[in-house]
């Protein structure tokens, strides 16, 4: 999916369009390097059962060796990329999700200090904050109430992703007890050690659907905020 041409786009700052359009773009770049990841670390997971089975009672266990290697080495390039696709994702759906609030509740455009601080990963509290606005206030120009559903529905389910994520990082950092209000200021990327299952497990893609989502619906809106009587 593209971008959307928002350059046009009154209501829009200069600042904000870009920065949009540059998360966008790093998402989708992150995205596919990251799934390309997992199907490594997939291929060499189905290499290893082949080689285990193989070498199974033999005096010389150097291909499972080896194989067992290169998937360690894909396991910890899969969970950076992962981190750094969140990160980028992360950044998109709140910045999408806080100009499009804007729009729709008339509110001044974001000054470039807000731009380039929304631009930086938010904590977990600060996502949860942005993907709890409803639906029927965020998608007006849709009008849909079966839409409006539709996107409550998968938002909440995100959002209980998130707050798995929230009582992963208490326990992952058991060993140094913090409070519900401290994990939720937390940045997700901080606390995902090697050895344990991905905290961004399960949330990771449906958080890209927001962001390839967000910028279409920025410009749907602007779309029909040009036709009179339409909002």
């Amino acid at each position: 999916m593209r971008f959307p041409d928002l350059s046009d786009s009154a209501p829009l700052t200069t600042t904000e369009v870009q920065a949009l359009r540059s998360l966008y773009r790093a998402c989708n770049a992150s995205q596919a390097e990251w799934r390309s990841a997992l199907a490594l670390v997939d291929r060499l997971s189905a290499q290893m059962e082949t080689a285990e089975e193989y070498d199974q009672g033999r005096p010389f266990q150097h291909h499972v060796e080896a194989v067992n290697d290169a998937r360690s080495g894909a396991y910890r390039y899969e969970r950076e990329l992962g981190l750094t696709a969140w990160r980028y994702a992360s950044a998109h759906a709140v910045l999408g999700i806080t100009v499009l609030d804007r729009l729709v509740t008339g509110r001044p455009a974001l000054s470039a200090s807000k731009v380039g601080e929304l631009c930086k990963e938010p904590s977990l509290g600060q996502l949860r904050e942005a993907l709890s606005i409803p639906a029927e206030r965020l998608l007006v120009a849709r009008n849909d109430p079966s839409f409006w559903k539709r996107t409550d529905d998968a938002r909440q389910a995100l959002i209980a992703g998130l707050d798995r994520a929230h009582r992963d990082i208490r326990v992952v950092d058991s060993a140094h007890p913090m409070t519900e209000q401290k994990a939720w200021s937390c940045q997700l990327t901080d606390h995902s050690p090697l050895g344990t299952d991905p905290i961004y497990e399960g949330i990771l893609e449906p958080l890209f659907e927001v962001c390839e989502e967000t910028p279409l619906e920025i410009g749907w809106l602007l779309t029909q905020s040009d036709r009179p009587g339409d909002l």
